[in-house]
């Protein structure tokens, strides 16, 4: 297969698998208790969401225009559509507000804070990334000793994963690899991390609160130990998905390559579906194996181009026109 210039499939095939973990996750939470059910959320909560803000973080660049138009207007569409859908579909009494973001759309609001500090983060040169890095880091540990720090306008998210989007945005300004003698040295290590992690989660008693990342320690029930541990956690999957397989993987693979290619209406709109199906099917008994397959079909209905051309422009591109 002919690798088209300046195409990276690589990137490509890794959105697919972590849109995939994303909507097979959010399944999982309607799903009845099941053997292992518990074990496997867990384990792809601990991973996918830093991962995908690493890989935002690699691709991101600072344009005013963009962050107005695929960002703050779809962001204002969703959450009004959402919550239109909470008033007449769930019943839930929702109302009309735009600082506590609806469920999963606290990830385009953290895209935008994050997007916003790229002009002043492009500055630092050299050694000072490091330590902009690590001070990123020790802020995303401390910051759960803060009750304030929550769920509205996404401050604890925003901090908790801000060395993450760092992370994949210096990399890609460092010229998007490792060092040569130590890719060998943190595959191992990573690979490692990652099965170690299985008997964590089945034996730490992590609280899915935690993972969320949204409170203070104090709400969550969590500790800045069980971060830490979730957050090397993380950061080995992050190398193992970048360094180990995203060599392999530069290549385009039948179906999945295009859904990777048109995550964003899969993210935006399949949170109807999880949210819906529980009302509608209320007493059907959803199990992993159903998930599975409401997350394959969700993909191929909702990642093709007819959805993201429709999403671009029903949210942004029309408007797009009068900015000068």
């Amino acid at each position: 297969m002919t690798i088209k210039p300046g195409r990276d499939y690589a990137l490509d095939n890794l959105r697919f698998a972590l849109i995939f973990s994303v909507v097979f996750a959010h399944l999982l939470e309607i799903c009845a208790p099941s053997a292992g059910k518990h074990l496997l959320y867990q384990g792809i909560y601990a991973f996918h969401m830093p991962a995908f803000l690493f890989l935002f973080g690699y691709n991101a660049r600072f344009s005013a225009k963009r962050i107005v138009f695929r960002w703050i207007v779809p962001y204002a569409v969703f959450q009004t559509l959402y919550t239109c859908f909470r008033i007449l579909v769930l019943k839930d009494g929702a109302a009309f507000q735009y600082a506590v973001p609806y469920w999963i759309l606290w990830y385009m609001l953290v895209c935008i804070y994050y997007q916003a500090l790229l002009p002043v983060y492009d500055k630092v040169k050299g050694r000072g990334q490091i330590f902009v890095i690590s001070g990123a880091f020790v802020l995303s540990l401390l910051v759960g000793y803060v009750d304030f720090v929550g769920y509205p306008l996404s401050l604890s998210r925003f901090f908790v994963f801000l060395p993450w989007f760092l992370l994949g945005h210096s990399l890609r300004k460092s010229g998007g690899a490792l060092p040569e003698k130590a890719r060998i040295p943190a595959s191992l290590l990573s690979i490692c991390v990652i099965i170690l992690s299985v008997p964590f989660f089945k034996y730490a008693d992590i609280p899915d609160d935690l993972l969320y990342a949204s409170s203070a320690y104090a709400v969550s029930g969590g500790t800045v130990w069980m971060r830490l541990a979730v957050s090397l956690i993380a950061l080995s999957w992050i190398c193992f998905l970048f360094f180990v397989l995203k060599p392999r993987l530069n290549r385009k693979i039948p179906l999945l390559t295009s859904i990777g290619q048109n995550t964003w209406p899969i993210f935006l709109l399949h949170g109807f579906i999880v949210k819906a199906l529980p009302v509608v099917f209320p007493e059907f008994v959803f199990l992993p194996r159903h998930a599975l397959v409401i997350c394959c079909t969700a993909l191929v209905m909702l990642g093709n181009r007819i959805c993201s051309k429709a999403i671009y422009y029903g949210c942004f591109s029309w408007m797009e026109r009068f900015w000068r």
